[in-house]
């Protein structure tokens, strides 16, 4: 019998076949031209490249596909070629434009190799799409032009630095706080910014980046190039190269020497509002007691006085003994009303330092004192100062004690409310004056309290002790003003008070 029928093998695709797929499934463009410039093959990836199908192109020059002046100078590159063999891009490649059906120049990367074909000399070329290459470098390089730009023109300073300590970028903002020019710092230790007590934190620092930490708003002191010291805050960030291992560090410097200074003017305004308020509320509190303590010692007088009449009929020998003591008791009880007296009238016209003041600069260092922690309360601050206020002749602490009072109350009393707007208003009195308002949406004053507001010891407040408005309306009314009180329109308080224009002077 004979055996099983033997399988043929399978059809061996041709030359031609192989060479149809792969220029039909090309990635690439790829067409092939002759000497002459005619466009003899010419794939699906080119159609898709240029918008022209293939029985558009085939047959054409290829110059069709270039824009100027690519198209103009392609006849004469391929004749000088065929004239003396001097090949341009031929085996090399390059980049170039090409154009589109619809007119459009698009950039490729265009590599062209040289062959016979039943010989007669033949190019074929092979394009591809650098568009989306482009438009992403093109946005990479837009976008470090952003970070460049901004980096040139922040005012902080922004540094790189090797991890052994050498400068390798400075910007303006750099030059403009440290004094050096970009030409005196690149390559240069950056210990040169280091006063000698502090080189030790630069080991400390490079220390945590090889941690991989980062530093945030570190404050320290650095050195200008005339040799003088400044407060700063570092931010300092590791750099790491390509293979991911630690380069070198960028640190952002910012000169807080203002920010410093003004810091300690509001520590020393806020001292001198507490002094002031300490010594007031002694004041204040001196001048109750010594009106209290009045009625008493007269009493003990009167009754002193009393009892020395009765003992007086009485027999002579140790009556005497008591009447002396008792009008010992009255001399010394007088003595001590004299010496509240003069304490009272000492409080009530003591001498105070008044200048020539501007109401809204008063008013604006009143609320930095007054208002700390208002936003973190959610309290809504607006201001509306007349720019056009006279001048007052005051004293500047105790008419900011005045303010920050009132601003304090009203951030107290909007504890609990939904709604908690603060508005601080100035305004001129037609050249007669000035006016101060305070106005909170606070649940407001409880009517039986209204009338004895301002008397010492009155207060709304669970742990005040309500010498505070008494102060306040003291203090306004030896100014030569009046402090008041209504309801808000809107729920809550308005406090204000009106200050006389200060004397004009000569």
């Amino acid at each position: 019998m004979a055996g099983p029928a033997a399988k043929s093998p399978p059809d061996t695709p041709s030359d031609d076949s192989l060479f149809r797929t792969l220029i039909a499934t090309a990635v690439d463009g790829i067409m092939v031209i002759d000497e002459r410039g005619i466009v003899l093959v010419y794939n699906n990836a080119c159609e898709r490249l240029f918008q022209y199908r293939a029985k558009e192109v085939v047959g054409q020059n290829v110059k069709m596909l270039m824009p100027a002046p690519y198209r103009d100078e392609h006849d004469s590159y391929l004749d000088r070629y065929r004239r003396t063999g001097d090949a341009r891009i031929i085996g090399i490649g390059r980049e170039v434009r090409a154009a589109r059906k619809d007119g459009s120049a698009f950039p490729v990367y265009l590599s062209v190799g040289a062959g016979t074909l039943n010989g007669e000399r033949i190019f074929v070329g092979i394009v591809h799409d650098l568009s989306q290459l482009k438009a992403e470098s093109a946005a990479r390089e837009e976008q470090r032009a952003i970070m460049a730009s901004i980096v040139e023109s922040s005012n902080d300073a922004i540094i790189s630095k090797t991890l052994d300590g050498k400068i390798t970028s400075w910007n303006a903002g750099a030059h403009k706080m440290f004094g050096f020019t970009a030409e005196e710092a690149l390559g240069k230790p950056i210990a040169m910014l280091f006063p000698p007590e502090r080189f030790r934190e630069e080991i400390d620092i490079v220390a945590k980046l090889e941690k991989g930490e980062s530093i945030q708003h570190y404050e320290t002191v650095r050195r200008r190039k005339d040799g003088s010291d400044f407060e700063v805050s570092l931010t300092i960030s590791p750099l790491y190269d390509a293979a991911g291992r630690l380069a070198g560090a960028s640190k952002t410097a910012r000169d807080i020497t203002e920010r410093k200074s003004a810091q300690a003017r509001l520590q020393q305004l806020q001292d001198e509002l507490n002094h002031v308020a300490r010594l007031t509320e002694i004041s204040q509190f001196s001048t109750a007691l010594a009106h209290e303590l009045n009625q008493p010692l007269a009493a003990i007088m009167n009754y002193m006085n009393v009892a020395k009449r009765l003992l007086a009929p009485a027999k002579e020998g140790a009556q005497a003994k008591v009447q002396d003591a008792l009008a010992k008791a009255g001399e010394q009880a007088q003595r001590a009303g004299q010496i509240i007296r003069r304490l009272r009238d000492f409080v009530e016209k003591r001498d105070s330092t008044r200048t020539v003041e501007d109401i809204n600069a008063i008013a604006e260092d009143a609320i930095a004192l007054g208002l700390v922690g208002a936003k973190s309360s959610n309290i809504k601050v607006r201001t509306r100062f007349a720019p056009d206020s006279p001048a007052v002749l005051v004293d500047r602490v105790q008419i900011q004690q005045v303010m920050v009072n009132l601003l304090r109350n009203a951030t107290e009393a909007m504890t609990s409310s939904p709604k908690r707007e603060l508005t601080i208003t100035t305004a001129g009195l037609d050249g007669s004056g000035v006016e101060v308002t305070v106005a909170d949406t606070g649940p407001g004053i409880p009517k039986e309290v209204m009338d004895r507001l301002f008397k010492p010891f009155v207060t709304t407040k669970s742990g005040g002790m309500g010498i505070g408005l008494a102060i306040s309306h003291s203090i306004v009314e030896a100014h030569g003003g009046r402090l008041r009180m209504k309801p808000n329109d809107g729920g809550g308080t308005v406090f204000h008070f009106q200050l006389p224009a200060a004397p004009p002077t000569e």
